[in-house]
């Protein structure tokens, strides 16, 4: 019965996911350490499920023609590296102190792009060109990517997601959509395939240091397989400002959740 319920929420979870553009960590996480994981295997075993989840919602996306391949193998690159390390590092930290920065991320997260400002193609500022930019013309639509602050805030979301084993994916849209002014249906689906890369370096740094119940993990794979179709094909209909705001609630009632498992259920 437990691995019924559990095939059951991991599906609605991994649609909630796909459907903002996440890898799902945000769910896995805090999901497996109610299930009795510590947040070392729930973690590793939520980067394992990552892969599945970015690479089932960008099949889905990459038919709707919104990911852009050229940025995503750029960014991913550094993201990739920090998550690596990341994946090696996790250990050194106090699983306390995760669960109280992984909450904490994901509020700051949920209050930028609840209070962002701008029309359905991003925050409206002129468009910066020249030496350091990188100038995007995909779709009909244009953006001006800063390249050094690009690989700072890639590498370092890598570093952060894969020590809190949620792939980077609300890391990565909320900066697409807040600092570089990616329109949110191009950011949500070009994290769906970043997230599936990301999880699996995060993964093999972790596999140094901890092992994955495959029996469970195999059970939810499907389940989040499904779960990341459905939601990617839902999120295709969706307004940006709709996606948004699901954004910034699941967010916010996922970092209040955890918060309550550290001041409840210790």
């Amino acid at each position: 019965m437990k691995i019924v319920i559990s095939f059951l929420i991991f599906i609605l979870i991994s649609s909630l996911a796909s459907l903002v553009g996440l890898g799902g960590g945000v769910f896995y996480v805090p999901a497996l350490i109610f299930l009795g994981y510590s947040f070392n295997e729930a973690s590793t075993l939520s980067l394992f499920l990552i892969v599945v989840t970015g690479v089932s919602a960008s099949l889905r996306f990459r038919k709707g023609g919104l990911i852009d391949w050229k940025m995503a193998l750029v960014m991913e690159f550094f993201t990739g590296l920090g998550a690596f390390v990341g994946g090696i590092t996790a250990v050194s930290f106090n699983e306390t102190f995760l669960k109280i920065l992984f909450s904490v991320v994901l509020l700051v997260i949920a209050v930028f792009i609840l209070v962002k400002r701008g029309g359905e193609n991003g925050i409206q500022k002129p468009l910066k060109t020249g030496f350091g930019h990188w100038v995007r013309n995909f779709n009909g639509m244009t953006y001006s990517i800063p390249v050094l602050l690009m690989v700072i805030v890639t590498f370092s979301a890598g570093y952060l997601s894969s020590i809190l084993g949620i792939s980077g994916g609300a890391i990565k849209v909320a900066a697409m959509i807040l600092l570089f002014g990616i329109p949110s249906k191009v950011a949500v689906a070009t994290s769906s395939l970043m997230v599936g890369f990301t999880g699996l370096t995060g993964l093999l740094g972790h596999l140094v240091h901890t092992n994955i119940d495959w029996k469970i993990g195999l059970v939810l794979i499907v389940a989040v397989f499904i779960g990341g179709k459905l939601g990617s094909k839902v999120s295709m209909g969706f307004s940006e400002k709709t996606v948004n705001n699901v954004a910034g609630l699941i967010y916010i009632g996922l970092a209040l959740l955890m918060i309550a498992e550290i001041l409840f259920m210790h």
